[in-house]
């Protein structure tokens, strides 16, 4: 329970990129699956080798008293014996990452398609995901049948090598009493003692599909922890919330450039970006789909590290801090989709501050425009919702994922299509319930122009540049 709490909590500190890279499906079966194969591997193997070591060791002491030159040949035989199973190393640890791999792919399509399951029904396309999902399940069937034949035949060469030399034994002794080198109570005690060295092998024999298993899963398992962590900079600066939202002056893009691959420019999202954004400004975010204002926001927060250039928060005694994990505290944000757990109202609206009070927590809902549906729900703010918001309809949900970042009190917000789903009248009453926040920068990314009114200035996106016009508070639309 321990390892996997452990490393459930090193996934929520690594870097971004490098976790979003899995499927969350895949990143469950290590969580569940290889977390107990390598737990009880460890329970298991630990143990019983002890035992097997300390039994070998005991009954070969004594062979070697009885007959030096046979307890060599033996111990000779036995070094034979673990360069076999060195020999299924390879093997038998590709055969279980392929069953982990495709036990993987079984959980994230099954998991997939239940979240998507209104896709599945509007399209009646039933039949189609099931099949892709035998199949997938034949896939892992056939993995798992692969390793089970390696082990038992593994198992059945080694019963074979062990009844081999207990025949060895026994031809051995049958000559020693042929020439009364030994007596037939030395022969007796002889083969009991074989039995006794035998059967810690037998016994090593079972746990090599186990043991193999677990070396597999730690693999992956360690594959997982040597993801990169997020970036800290080694940098003095205030670790006071309220000192940082005292002092800083603007947020600063220094020549950024970003591209999802390191590798190559020709996914470039954003090319030698310069922008000073001051304390206090409502920031429009324009232009089209897919042009990097949600990349924007992900490399304001430290999400994604720029390829080139710097993001700084300037504060007013001159110190520049870069931006990384430790001053994402002074940022709300509400992504694009849905973001509610499971639970109630409260606990979604209050989830990054469990210790809020319910007055805090219903005037976030007032500012956020979802108090009046709240109060119309039977339990109100006790009402459970289920996964995904499950109903409620999509503009409620956006509004209390909006109350969420306003009781945050956090000083900068960050809005990437926060009321898309809202209709007109509620988008200008929530908007300007913003603006009338104190203290607060805001930056909002909307195709719409209604949150255009409350800003005073634009930055317009454009084929991974940006241009940037103040605009008051007219709303005047952006040429």
């Amino acid at each position: 329970m321990k390892y996997k709490s452990r490393l459930f909590d090193q996934l929520l500190r690594k870097d971004y990129a490098a976790v979003s890279a899995y499927h969350s499906g895949e990143l469950l079966n290590h969580l569940t699956n290889d977390i107990v194969i390598v737990a009880d591997g460890i329970t298991t193997i630990v143990p019983s080798l002890a035992a097997m070591l300390t039994r070998l060791a005991g009954a070969f002491a004594v062979l070697v008293a009885i007959d030096p030159t046979f307890a060599l040949i033996f111990a000779l035989a036995g070094c034979f014996v673990f360069l076999v199973v060195r020999a299924f190393r390879g093997l038998m640890k590709q055969l279980h990452k392929r069953v982990q791999e495709t036990d993987g792919r079984v959980r994230s399509f099954m998991q997939e398609s239940l979240e998507n399951l209104l896709v599945v029904k509007i399209f009646a396309v039933q039949e189609q995901v099931v099949d892709q999902a035998v199949r997938l399940q034949q896939r892992n069937y056939q993995a798992k049948g692969k390793r089970i034949t390696a082990g038992m035949v593994a198992n059945s060469g080694f019963g074979f090598i062990f009844q081999a030399g207990y025949l060895y034994a026994l031809l051995w002794g049958a000559y020693k009493l042929y020439t009364q080198a030994i007596s037939f109570g030395t022969l007796t005690a002889m083969l009991q003692l074989v039995g006794q060295v035998q059967t810690p092998f037998v016994g090593l024999s079972g746990l090599v599909p186990k043991y193999y298993a677990l070396l597999a899963s730690a693999e992956r398992v360690l594959e997982l922890e040597q993801l990169a962590d997020e970036r800290e900079f080694e940098q003095e600066q205030t670790t006071d919330t309220a000192g940082l939202e005292d002092g800083f002056g603007s947020l600063e893009f220094r020549q950024v450039s970003f591209a999802y691959s390191r590798d190559t420019d020709g996914d470039t999202v954003l090319k030698q970006v310069s922008l000073t954004i001051s304390k206090g400004d409502f920031v429009f975010l324009s232009g089209t789909s897919g042009i990097g204002k949600s990349t924007f926001l992900k490399l304001l927060l430290g999400v994604y590290q720029p390829n080139q250039g710097e993001i700084y928060l300037q504060m007013k005694d001159g110190r520049s801090i870069k931006i990384d994990r430790q001053v994402r505290r002074l940022f709300a944000y509400v992504p694009q989709g849905n973001l509610l757990l499971s639970g109630t109202i409260k606990d979604n609206i209050a989830f990054i501050k469990p210790d809020a009070k319910e007055a805090a927590i219903r005037r976030a809902a007032r500012l956020s425009c979802a108090e009046e549906f709240i109060n119309r729900l039977p339990q109100g703010l006790d009402t459970v919702i289920g996964e995904k918001g499950h109903g409620l309809s999509a503009g409620q949900i956006q509004r209390l994922a909006i109350a969420r970042a306003i009781l945050s009190d956090a000083p900068i917000l960050l809005l990437d299509e926060a009321s898309s789903a809202l209709d007109e009248d509620t988008e200008q009453k929530l908007l300007g319930n913003i603006k009338s926040l104190p203290g607060r920068t805001c930056l909002i990314v909307s195709h719409r122009r209604a949150a255009l009114a409350i800003c005073n200035k634009e930055v317009c996106f454009v084929d991974g540049t940006i241009v940037s016009r103040d605009v008051g508070l007219s709303g005047k639309k952006f040429n």
